[in-house]
């Protein structure tokens, strides 16, 4: 009788363990990474979150592909760095966070048509968060993590609804702060300046004619006491510009002027806020790259608050003359720090004038914060098509495509480079063929003189 329980007990252990991936995420130095997302590269609502020793279990078979993502680390997709008979899985520090404050690339969320506030608090983490689904209460559902939009291949989105006829934070967007850990311990600020760097796609039907709402950007100070918080926005406007104000601890902006605040030339004056036109950032379809610099003053008249659109293309400066009278010693203002990402979208005012007729979208990817110019939109120019260039250049052809044996013909010999999606080059020539038949199927960016094409390898 023992000897047939032992043999039922091997089979059983033997058919569980074919069902399921067992598993450990672990750092380079063998450290456990706990909360890490762990999910089927070909199913990502197959899915499981790894435990306080690290270790995780997840449907399927061991030769399955995995994808593996941590806040702080890079994702790992199907490279087993380590093989042992307990799977070790190894995940570098995010590369970026050599040079970074702060990253974000949404890798580590898991995918799907909510995201709730437990999930916001545990993956990130921050105190709380509005326009995050609440159980039992499905209008707070306006936050989606999305595993078809990003402007890295095979990365991930955060997408954020507007619903139709909704305004401010109760019940349009989403609004969290979200502590910059990494460098700032128990509110000390150790610098006065710093750049916040982040991706942005509108959904087709946007309603740019509307007044406008918020986009996130960077604030601070004591976010366990809520003493001296201080939120430096921008926001969009009819048509697509971009408007800069503070929210400072005594209500004040220190410059009330729309010439000052607007980035871009006044097209139409209307004769108030929301009728007003000024040059349009955003309205372009694809993404977009918004860069903002915030410098607070520290005594001289050196503070600064300014911010560019797709690169250098939309740049404004605002001098110290906005921030120098808010950080007065004896008043506890000298005590402002900026210590806090705003993932703060929402349509925002008190009138229609503001409100959607149905509902509207945007997308939003690779949070970066900074001590120096990031300019990432250079970094994926080549790989990333934003806005006005894909429009003015999709009509330039290069046959077959789809190919599939990844061979494509140009009309002419020409010089040619083909990118990743990431923007890493993957090769360059100066003929009329171009040969990727050993490059992975995906998709890639081809540059010619002529402009812009994607490419894909079926």
């Amino acid at each position: 009788m023992r000897g047939l329980l032992v043999i039922f007990w091997v089979l059983m252990n033997f058919y569980l363990n074919a069902q399921n991936i067992v598993g450990k995420v672990i750092d380079d130095n063998g450290i456990p990474i706990t909360n890490a997302l762990v999910s089927q590269k070909s199913d990502l609502s197959v899915w499981t979150k790894t435990d306080v020793n690290g270790d995780f279990q997840l449907p399927g078979q061991q030769g399955d592909i995995l994808k593996i993502g941590a806040l702080h680390f890079q994702t790992n997709i199907g490279v087993e760095v380590i093989s042992t008979s307990g799977k070790q899985y190894v995940l570098l520090e995010d590369e970026l966070l050599s040079s970074d404050v702060y990253h974000i690339s949404f890798d580590h969320l898991r995918p799907g048509d909510y995201y709730s506030k437990e999930e916001l608090k545990h993956d990130f983490p921050v105190p709380s968060g509005a326009g995050f689904y609440q159980p039992g209460d499905e209008t707070t559902n306006r936050a989606f993590v999305d595993n078809t939009e990003s402007v890295d291949q095979d990365g991930q989105s955060l997408r954020v609804k507007f619903p139709a006829g909704k305004l401010k934070t109760a019940s349009s967007g989403v609004d969290a702060r979200i502590p910059l850990a990494k460098t700032y311990k128990d509110n000390d600020f150790d610098g006065n300046e710093l750049y916040l760097s982040y991706w942005i796609k509108f959904s087709d039907n946007f309603e740019f004619d509307k007044c406008g709402g918020k986009l996130p950007s960077l604030g601070g100070s004591d976010l366990s006491l809520r003493q001296n918080l201080w939120k430096g926005r921008i926001m969009w406007r009819n048509g697509g510009s971009i408007q800069f104000y503070m929210e400072l601890p005594h209500g004040e902006d220190g410059f009330n002027h729309d010439s000052l605040r607007f980035w871009g030339n006044k097209e139409f004056d209307g004769g108030n806020i929301c009728s007003n036109k000024f040059t349009s950032y955003l309205r372009a379809p694809g993404w977009h790259n918004i860069e903002l610099h915030y410098k607070l003053d520290d005594g001289t008249p050196i503070g600064l608050f300014e911010g560019w659109i797709d690169g250098d293309k939309g740049h404004k400066k605002i001098r110290s003359d906005a921030f120098g009278f808010y950080r007065r010693n004896g008043e506890g203002l000298e005590k402002l720090t900026t210590n806090a990402i705003l993932l703060s979208t929402f349509l925002g005012g008190s009138s229609i004038d503001y409100e959607p007729i149905e509902d509207v979208y945007a997308w939003f990817d690779e949070f970066r914060v900074s001590r120096s110019r990031i300019n990432e939109y250079e970094k994926y120019s080549n790989g990333i098509i934003t806005g006005r260039e894909w429009e003015e250049n999709k009509e330039k052809k290069v046959y077959p495509n789809p190919s599939l044996n990844g061979l494509f013909y140009l009309s002419e010999d020409q010089e040619w480079a083909v990118y990743s999606l990431c923007g890493i080059k993957i090769m360059v020539g100066t003929t009329s063929v171009i040969d990727l038949s050993k490059a992975s199927s995906g998709t890639y960016i081809l540059t010619t003189h002529n402009g812009y094409e994607r490419v894909v390898i079926k």
